[in-house]
């Protein structure tokens, strides 16, 4: 079973090893899907044990458990505005469509004078004209 841990976290354990990593949370934020599978099947406690075996770096699993959980919120959190900013994007156009169709159809029925607003209320209305477009 660890070696199927190391195998799944090797990006991970190397990030960690590197002293160049910004941090430890960077390396979560980084292999979140891979901490995403192995966390299904292991506890955090053999998760932290494969780690400190692997990178000499000690943490406990409550630390571990709450670095991934600020990262599964940030990744949530970009996940909604996406998905707002397309549902937004989506009802501003039909919107903006709808906008448009009423403008449209206001300046075709633009009258000048009172008479010509009495002869627009009088005409009958033939519904198979309608059907053609008018």
């Amino acid at each position: 079973m660890d070696d199927f841990i190391k195998q799944k976290l090797s990006g991970l354990l190397d990030l960690l090893r590197n002293p160049g990593i910004k941090s430890k949370q960077a390396a979560f934020n980084a292999y979140y899907g891979d901490l995403t599978q192995v966390k299904e099947i292991v506890s955090w406690e053999k998760i932290v044990e494969v780690m400190k075996q692997e990178t000499g770096i000690t943490f406990d699993a409550r630390t571990a458990s709450n670095m991934y959980g600020r990262t599964r919120r940030k990744i949530e959190l970009t996940e909604n505005k996406i998905a707002k900013k397309n549902s937004i994007t989506s009802a501003d156009k039909v919107q903006e469509a709808g906008k448009e169709d009423k403008q449209n159809i206001a300046t075709q029925k633009k009258v000048s004078n009172p008479g010509d607003l009495r002869k627009l209320r009088n005409r009958p209305i033939d519904l198979d004209d309608l059907k053609e477009g008018d």
